[in-house]
């Protein structure tokens, strides 16, 4: 007897009138138990690897190119792995643990089964069906540990809801899934919701920030690509993060809540949706806001297995609130101009010139000790003497040249006055 490949199932199928079913179908040995594989937890021993590969699989003996990661250490198709995936993590809950034995067979792989079937000299004569016709080479069969406590009551009350279905009716761990169960089936290969960055029309928050004034919005949008299978919606929301949590620069006339910014409507995979809201500064200081993407009632598109991303701080905008400037003071009125015209100077020069005039004549008097001696010059003098007096006085304190009419009145009423009382003592 030939030692096993560690690949090779203790059993194999041959479907149900599959043409060119090599032999007739015969009892098989029960796949193995292990008891140990499922520790309680929600993250089993075995866990999916998505590191993915191409390869060649085959249904009815058509090729075809499928994509291949790992589970519980076995292969299997991506979108198989997916929704296996997502069962496996619903069983642990119920505390069941289910484990893959068998997977995706290559060509090799299966050309060696049946070899041994033919020839009966490796892998106990198990029944193995043509190469190119075994359900397992398509990538979508599954060989489940069924005979562990509690696994195959579990699949058979609730495999179908996620789009498994025993399709050998002598194999009861024989598992096959073509599509069906939950919207989103698992972490490997793309993911029913996922998005890339695309464009924004503030800077990033690594550059200058933002500049508003309290009490001031300014438009703004953030552009994103479906990268995702599902089509987004109206329940696709860009949100502010730590997530549910109101943000300082929410706008209340154009977010859909203080949790909740916008939505791009609906974007099919591979386009672009552009998400338009307003940035409000509420109170001074700086604000640093990060946002993600939720597909509201299913998850946020951060968290796998339902979501492929981006992270909860990958967007994010950078604000710097101030306060308005405070009004400047009113300026203080200009100095009025010195007021001018003829009555304002002729008022001004009229005193200096009575006081030139009192000064001259109390002069005259005092230096006139002998009338008939100081008489003439005083006469001949009296008119020219007391009009450069007149003069001097005003040129002299940097007023206007000509006196008023009332002071040179006086210097005459002066003059005068004298020659009327030389007339008498003559």
């Amino acid at each position: 007897m030939f030692a096993t490949p560690a690949w090779a199932g203790s059993h194999e199928d041959a479907p149900v009138g599959l043409v060119g079913s090599p032999v007739p179908m015969h009892a098989h040995e029960p796949e193995p138990d292990d008891p140990v594989y499922f520790d309680g937890s929600l993250m089993p021993t075995y866990a999916i690897d998505c590191d993915e590969h191409e390869d060649v699989g085959y249904v009815q003996g058509d090729a075809f190119t499928i994509t291949v990661v790992t589970v519980d250490g076995k292969p299997v198709e991506v979108e198989t792995a997916n929704a296996y995936y997502a069962m496996q993590q619903a069983a642990a809950a119920d505390g069941v643990g289910i484990k893959v034995v068998s997977g995706f067979r290559t060509m090799a792989e299966q050309q060696y089964l049946y070899n041994c079937y033919i020839n009966c000299n490796c892998n106990n004569c198990n029944l193995a069906a043509k190469p190119g016709y075994s359900n397992h080479q398509s990538g979508h069969a599954l060989d489940l540990n069924t005979a562990a406590a509690g696994v195959l009551s579990w699949l058979e009350a609730h495999g179908d809801e996620f789009g498994f279905e025993a399709t050998v009716p002598s194999e009861d761990w024989h598992w096959e899934w073509w599509g069906g169960g939950p919207p989103t089936n698992g972490p490997c290969g793309t993911p029913d919701y996922r998005a890339e960055y695309a464009g924004q029309s503030f800077p990033p928050a690594s550059q200058p920030p933002v500049l508003l004034i309290v009490g001031e919005c300014v438009d703004a949008w953030i552009d994103l690509r479906n990268t995702g299978d599902a089509t987004w919606s109206g329940d696709t929301r860009l949100a502010p993060t730590p997530r549910d949590q109101p943000s300082p620069l929410h706008d209340p006339n154009t977010w859909l809540s203080p949790t909740r910014v916008a939505t791009a409507g609906e974007v099919a995979p591979g386009a672009v949706g552009r998400f338009e809201f307003r940035l409000c500064a509420s109170a001074p200081g700086e604000v640093f806001q990060t946002f993600s993407l939720v597909q509201e009632g299913t998850t946020w598109f951060a968290d796998k297995p339902l979501g492929g991303g981006p992270p909860d701080d990958q967007l994010e905008v950078r604000v710097l609130a101030v306060n308005p400037t405070p009004p400047l003071p009113p300026p203080e009125p200009l100095p009025l101009p010195p007021p001018s015209g003829p009555s304002t100077t002729g008022t001004s020069t009229s005193g200096e010139s009575g006081g030139e005039s009192d000064s001259g004549e109390s002069s005259w008097s005092s230096s006139s000790g002998d009338d008939s001696s100081a008489g003439e010059p005083d006469t001949s003098a009296g008119g020219s003497a007391g009009g450069t007096a007149g003069v001097a006085a005003d040129e002299g304190c940097g007023c206007r040249g000509s006196g008023p009419p009332g002071a040179w009145g006086l210097v005459a009423l002066g003059l005068l006055a004298r020659r009327r009382r030389r007339a008498r003592l003559g």
